[in-house]
């Protein structure tokens, strides 16, 4: 059973980034392998899909430049005065089999991938900046997506509070792939449809704090408002996903 999981990937991926952040302004700058346990529960905008509840295993290594979280990746290429561009290697976990829910009978399954891209954040004066795209390396969407978010640090008795906000394009061949209907797909409930692009909206509060058992403790919930191209698809009944996500980690 494939599941769709971009909540899922962006609750998990900025929640290992913003841990590996937060040891690296600790004084004594820690790096080395790290393991802990996160957990997800998620929306999904399909059809007849069950919210999911997903345990999520987490061993990775946090040097100078690189970072690994399991399949995440990540290389600084650059660093100035609070800018910093990484190139990384992410999976895209989207995706269903037709067994998942009545909607998908009689469609072929969508497939994960994997993508390679890169992302660029500044830092200042607690406001943070990124931009990040990526593109499909494995050939099964043939696409590519990008995301730009703003946010804001309030630090209050050692907790660092995070709302931000987001935009995540992504493009005809990402949409068609995941919410689109073939031909020989075709039903008398489910008619042809072809993607296009989408910008989805994305808005998140997340707090972390190193109070807890010597490690880095991440609460992030979050919200995505889709594109009309993607709840417009014969296969989606919403145009609203919430998700949350809670990870710890402590270094070895």
């Amino acid at each position: 059973m494939k599941i769709q999981t971009s909540l899922i990937l962006g609750g998990l991926l900025s929640a290992l980034t913003a841990s590996t952040f937060t040891y690296a302004q600790a004084p004594q700058q820690p790096q080395g392998w790290m393991y802990g346990f996160g957990v997800n529960a998620s929306q999904d905008v399909y059809a007849g899909f069950d919210n999911r509840i997903i345990p999520i295993p987490i061993i990775g290594y946090a040097g100078e430049k690189l970072r690994v979280y399991g399949p995440f990746v990540s290389y600084q290429v650059f660093q100035k005065e609070g800018f910093s561009v990484d190139a990384q290697l992410v999976p895209v976990f989207a995706g269903y089999e037709e067994s998942d829910s009545f909607i998908f009978e009689g469609m072929d399954d969508r497939d994960f991938s994997f993508a390679a891209g890169i992302s660029a954040n500044y830092n200042t004066q607690s406001w943070t900046y990124s931009l990040s795209t990526n593109a499909d390396m494995l050939g099964k969407y043939d696409g590519f997506q990008a995301t730009a978010r703003i946010g804001k640090q309030f630090r209050v008795n050692g907790f660092l509070i995070e709302p931000s906000i987001g935009l995540s394009f992504q493009d005809s061949n990402y949409v068609d792939y995941y919410y689109g209907v073939r031909p020989e797909e075709v039903t008398a409930f489910r008619g042809l449809y072809e993607g296009s692009s989408a910008t989805n909206t994305e808005v998140r509060v997340a707090v972390s704090t190193g109070k807890f058992l010597g490690g880095m403790t991440r609460v992030d919930v979050g919200a995505t408002f889709f594109d009309s191209s993607i709840t417009d698809s014969p296969l989606t009944d919403d145009d609203t996903a919430l998700s949350a996500t809670l990870v710890y980690t402590r270094m070895f």
